[in-house]
């Protein structure tokens, strides 16, 4: 995947946990529209909620659980602008 001036940091970082998390191959194509609800990779509340376990643990932020919902998990981007989003408020 290769990254454009518009996309958030971290977004290759994002994607390989969703790789490793969700158990998918490495021919697996995810791009940063690829959407996670609904989408192909179909997340359930128990995926969403690992998925961001993993997220705090690899960037070392915390958030309640109900500051996060279906809209943050829309596609890869939106998530990753999310990761951003709360490391820079954060700093």
């Amino acid at each position: 995947m290769s990254m454009s001036a518009s996309e958030p940091p971290h977004l290759e970082r994002i994607v390989d946990i969703i790789r490793r998390d969700l158990m998918l191959g490495p021919d697996v194509v995810i791009e940063a529209n690829t959407a996670l609800l609904g989408g192909e990779f179909d997340l359930d509340s128990l995926d969403a909620l690992l998925l961001m376990q993993s997220l705090e643990r690899e960037f070392g932020f915390k958030l309640p659980t109900e500051s996060f919902g279906p809209d943050v998990f829309k596609d890869v981007v939106t998530l990753a602008r999310f990761v951003n989003d709360n490391l820079t408020a954060r700093q």
